[in-house]
């Protein structure tokens, strides 16, 4: 429908709900009739109630101190406003301001809603795009976040494999220096000990050697001490058959 279109249905709209209200509630104040039968009392509180004196009672009649007159234009007030006829008349006049308010409203609301039906509409589709590309985006960055939880879980996998492998090949290697550190304390044991049995085999020889030098030192200072007593050729021979004999075995 064009914007012409629906004002021209709006109008009619109106009017005829006009016309119908008017018809139903008559008029927005007191009417004629009533008027003409209570319009110097309807006048008379009229003039009262907008006495601020008056008002000041009313809104606090146990506390305000009136006089006489005020008292009795209250009472006037109270009697006037509880007839039948006022009742009816107040009645049909707030029906009457309820029913155009109404109406009112309702023009005004579809009036505003039709001017704002497109860009409503768009302003809609706007955020249905914008939320269908959040949608997306989240998503996405779901489908991301998945992959890159599960990249990290595949390389937290490896890790451990690698860790596990450095672990063993730590202990492997630790293992075989232990065992080389080992080899090498036997090594320095056994050399150390067959050192030792060397020194002790030397010293033993040169013991036996400085004591095969005394035996021999102390045979020929003898032998040459018998020379010197005995001095015969045949005890000579005989001594030195005695010492060649005693070396061989010393040797």
């Amino acid at each position: 429908m064009s914007m012409k279109k629906f004002l021209y249905t709006m109008t009619a709209m109106y009017v005829i709900g006009a016309v119908v209200g008017i018809a139903i509630f008559k008029s927005p104040g007191y009417s004629k009739a009533y008027l003409g039968k209570y319009g110097h009392e309807h006048e008379r509180r009229h003039k009262i109630m907008r006495n601020e004196e008056y008002k000041i009672y009313a809104e606090r009649p146990h506390l305000y101190k009136a006089g006489p007159k005020l008292i009795a234009d209250a009472k006037f007030v109270k009697e006037y406003e509880a007839r039948p006829e006022f009742q009816a008349e107040s009645n049909r006049i707030f029906r009457y301001a309820m029913y155009f308010r109404a109406l009112n409203s309702t023009v005004f609301i579809l009036l505003l809603g039709y001017a704002l039906k497109k860009p409503a509409l768009d302003f809609l589709d706007r955020q249905i795009a914008e939320i269908r590309s959040g949608l997306d985006d989240a998503e996405r960055a779901r489908k991301e976040a998945t992959l890159a939880k599960s990249a990290a879980t595949a390389k937290m996998d490896k890790w451990e494999d690698t860790a596990k492998s450095i672990r063993k090949e730590t202990d492997e290697l630790i293992a075989r220096q232990l065992r080389e550190i080992d080899k090498e304390f036997q090594e320095a044991k056994v050399q150390l000990e067959k050192e030792e049995q060397d020194r002790r085999t030397a010293e033993e020889l040169r013991a036996a050697r400085i004591m095969k030098e005394e035996l021999v030192n102390q045979s020929l200072a003898a032998l040459e001490q018998r020379y010197r007593i005995e001095g015969t050729q045949v005890l000579l021979a005989t001594n030195v058959n005695s010492f060649v004999r005693f070396m061989e075995r010393l040797t």
